[in-house]
């Protein structure tokens, strides 16, 4: 059959560039190996940083998320060796969302589906690759001018086409955990912890649960490993102003992985092929970028070659656009990468952070920072420098 878009994975990536396809008049395949629309990502915090909700507003996927239960998050208390840096009201910071994937995945799978020009093929594992398309396990051949791997940081488009990894180790771990009935005794509707080198979290999930994760260093694996309850137990106890659990009721196993390495493609390493989501990059999950850097890299390639696709017009000069598009998450994943090796923090990220607990103009920076609202120059910049050291002098 022939498509204009053939899209490898139907989960948060897939979905997106398949909606804004078809909305745009487009005929769209979109592939999945599970059978089940119900399927999801475990493995998966599911917190939409603040910088993506202008995107999930357009598409029309902010209400549908919220009727499902999601969570929103206006400000995140980050507790630092010199206090908390709490948020303020009507600082411009955009809300951040968490959509457990149980609940995420399907939805987008249910409006994608009942998107006109978007055929929903689940069961449908991808074994061959070409530049007119895909052959699937069935012996099914899809034809398009482009093909977009959108299948997850083990991506298959990739390895078919031979695209090369840039794989950056990561020096922490994680688990977490959901309860029921939990309090928050932190500022914010929302915190955490960066207690150097090892990170915390306290989030709302959505349906009253909130979400409790550890990143600890990897020099304590050897600790949870022994008794992995028990030591995430310990962890969380000693949080400062952490969560008060005593009367919550734990609703799901420790979840997580003891290795979660950084892996980076080039997202348009063909004429005929793009990447978006983990399969471009999967970054350090402590900052929780995932999913929305899956929403968003999806989005940047529907806008960049929509036209094209539709027109008939050469699709380099629209990958070269979407690659442009990408580089603001390459900068940041650059960062990721070097803060998942888990060391001492530099000295001046320490007086950014302590300037922060005192000083609203610094935390409004670090707040878009960390929500991903706007480029790292936002706070990684001569002014903020010159104006945090001199918040050190007078502390001193």
């Amino acid at each position: 059959m022939d498509y204009d878009v053939i899209i490898v994975g139907a989960s948060i990536a897939g979905c997106t560039a398949a909606i804004e396809y078809g909305r745009a008049g487009l005929r769209v395949a979109l592939l999945e190996r599970h059978r089940s629309p119900q399927a999801h990502k475990t493995l998966c915090g599911h917190f939409i940083l603040g910088g993506t909700h202008d995107v999930l507003r357009r598409l029309g996927f902010w209400q549908p998320m919220l009727d499902r239960g999601a969570a929103v998050t206006t400000g995140l208390g980050v507790w630092t060796g010199s206090g908390w840096i709490v948020p303020t009201p009507g600082n411009g910071v955009p809300p951040a969302i968490s959509l457990r994937r149980s609940k995420l995945d399907p939805l987008l799978r249910e409006i994608a589906a009942a998107t006109p020009g978007v055929d929903l093929l689940m069961g449908h594992r991808v074994t061959g690759l070409a530049e007119t398309g895909v052959v699937t396990d069935a012996g099914t051949r899809l034809h398009a001018r482009l093909v977009v791997g959108a299948d997850g940081h083990h991506s298959t488009v990739a390895r078919l086409a031979g695209v090369g990894e840039d794989v950056a180790p990561n020096e922490r771990f994680l688990f977490w955990t959901y309860y029921e009935g939990a309090l928050m005794n932190g500022p914010g509707d929302g915190q955490v912890w960066q207690l150097d080198p090892d990170v915390a979290v306290c989030i709302q999930a959505g349906d009253g649960l909130t979400l409790v994760g550890v990143f600890p260093a990897k020099h304590r694996l050897a600790e949870f490993t022994e008794d992995r309850a028990a030591a995430f137990d310990r962890f969380v106890a000693r949080l400062p102003g952490g969560p008060s659990l005593s009367g919550a009721r734990q609703v799901s196993n420790l979840i997580g992985t003891t290795d979660y390495p950084c892996v980076r493609r080039d997202p348009t390493p063909r004429p005929w092929l793009a990447l978006i989501g983990d399969a471009a990059t999967a970054s350090d999950p402590v900052p929780a970028v995932g999913c929305g850097w899956a929403f968003r890299s999806a989005a940047w390639l529907a806008e960049a070659t929509t036209g094209p696709l539709r027109d008939g017009g050469d699709l380099r000069p629209a990958l070269r656009q979407y690659r442009r598009a990408h580089r603001f998450i390459d900068r940041y994943d650059d960062l990721g990468r070097q803060d998942a090796l888990a060391r001492p923090p530099a000295a001046l990220r320490r007086v950014i952070r302590a300037a922060g607990v005192t000083d609203p103009w610094i935390a409004r920076r670090l707040a878009m920072f960390g929500m991903r609202a706007a480029a790292p120059s936002v706070l990684l910049n001569p002014k903020v420098v010159v104006r945090a050291l001199l918040r050190s002098r007078l502390a001193g």
